[in-house]
């Protein structure tokens, strides 16, 4: 186990809990190690306002197989985090959140406008992907397909995803989603 990419998660993991951007235990982080052939990924169902070493799981990438501690499995985003991984060697972290505004975005028929703070802006909205069964071989694959070209998506009902050349990057990529939903949100409001 690599105890500097297990501390990172379990550091942002609590970063991210303390800036309200996980609901519940809902929510996964995974980071790739550097030789490409493990991922470093919270385990399912857990909480990262306590979240410790030993609810981080090392997944294999060619056949899926794991170590854990305590009899903890790995999240059930797994596929989708590898199928990033597969698809992207520019990529070594992925978040995934349910932040609350950007999240209303993903339940609602508005759409999320790219907007100036964080790189080239590509097109007119945050990509979004259709709704597809949390912890799906559909959503693995749509999501891990759309993140072939963008850097954050977001998961119609669902949530956002995120990735970064490190868990840096991709967290900051999620705060700036957040932001722009609520920037977004609160003109929607006061456009009524």
């Amino acid at each position: 186990m690599d105890n500097n990419i297990i501390e990172n998660i379990v550091k942002t993991a609590h970063h991210i809990y303390n800036k309200d951007m996980i609901i519940g235990k809902a929510g996964n982080i995974s980071i790739i190690d550097k030789k490409r052939e493990y991922i470093y990924i919270t385990a399912s169902g857990t909480d990262f306002k306590s979240l410790k070493y030993s609810d981080i799981i090392k997944v294999k990438l060619d056949d899926l197989s794991y170590v854990s501690n305590d009899e903890k499995v790995p999240s059930m985003e797994t596929s989708l985090h590898i199928g990033v991984y597969i698809n992207r060697n520019d990529v070594n972290s992925v978040v995934h959140v349910h932040s609350p505004y950007a999240t209303a975005f993903a339940f609602s028929n508005k759409r999320l406008r790219q907007q100036e703070g964080f790189g080239e802006i590509t097109g007119e909205y945050i990509a979004e992907v259709e709704y597809y069964t949390p912890g799906s071989k559909k959503l693995a694959l749509h999501t891990s397909n759309a993140l072939k070209e963008e850097n954050a998506v977001l998961l119609k009902n669902h949530g956002v995803i995120t990735v970064g050349k490190d868990i840096d990057e991709a967290t900051l990529l999620c705060e700036y989603i957040e932001g722009i939903a609520k920037t977004q949100y609160i003109t929607h409001t006061l456009n009524l």
